[in-house]
């Protein structure tokens, strides 16, 4: 039988069964720390998901509202394209009066391409680009926002080529009003017939022939640099569709 008294300066005897309750206790507290843990870093976990699907949801629906804007542009450089060469066409075969009259008017039209980037600068201005786990979709936005920088330089000097050589050359042969209007005006009271004059006169102008050509070749450039920009929104699209489906 355990003797339950000991002599004074008797050294206290080492007790296993209260050595496992404090184990016992630290282990209870060790692993509610852990749990709680665990819960937390799930439910950060959980929301990070539930983010990232918004973001890569926002991002396509923002692409694809960039991607037909930019499909109108190049449908339009196009067909202004098919215009230009019509003038530039005349010193060797008859073009249709209609025809000479609509490649004009789009000689001062100049498209520009606007697309929206809000989504994209809500990811990079709070560091939530980092949650889209996708390297290969992160690394199509960065290709993307490359190409789409060298855009707006084309375009200015097509807007250049119109506000410095193309007007300043129209209000110089006193044509200008004549020939900008895209509606009737009241104010500016002038038959086809005499618009048609006036173009002829004008295509046989070698400068104005030249204004028309450098117009054609800009158009050529911008169109020709924006379509890997078209490219890479088509391919950002897609990707963005098959993560989405892969993460529902």
């Amino acid at each position: 039988m355990a003797n339950k008294y000991r002599l004074e300066g008797e050294a206290p005897r080492f007790s296993f069964r209260g050595m496992g309750k404090i184990v016992v206790e630290l282990l209870i507290i060790v692993v509610g720390i852990y749990l709680a843990f665990a819960l937390d870093k799930y439910g950060e976990r959980k929301e990070q998901k539930a983010l990232e699907k918004k973001y890569l949801q926002e991002l396509m629906e923002e692409a694809m509202t960039n991607l037909e804007e930019l499909r109108a542009d190049q449908q339009t450089r196009k067909h202004q394209l098919v215009l230009f060469g019509k003038l530039l066409e005349t010193a060797n075969r008859q073009v249709a009066e209609d025809t000479l009259r609509m490649a004009v008017k789009e000689l001062l039209i100049n498209r520009i391409f606007s697309p929206s980037d809000v989504v994209y600068q809500d990811l990079t201005s709070s560091g939530n680009l980092r949650l889209i786990e996708s390297d290969t979709i992160r690394k199509t936005i960065i290709r993307y926002k490359g190409r789409l920088a060298r855009a707006p330089i084309t375009e200015n000097v097509e807007r250049r080529l119109i506000e410095d050589k193309l007007e300043p050359y129209l209000l110089q042969k006193q044509v200008l009003s004549l020939l900008e209007p895209m509606e009737d005006m009241d104010e500016i009271n002038i038959s086809e017939q005499q618009v048609d004059r006036i173009i002829r006169v004008l295509l046989n102008d070698r400068q104005f022939l030249d204004l028309v050509y450098l117009r054609y070749n800009r158009l050529k450039h911008t169109i020709y640099f924006e379509n890997p920009v078209q490219r890479s929104l088509e391919i950002l699209i897609s990707l963005l569709k098959e993560e989405i489906r892969a993460k529902t």
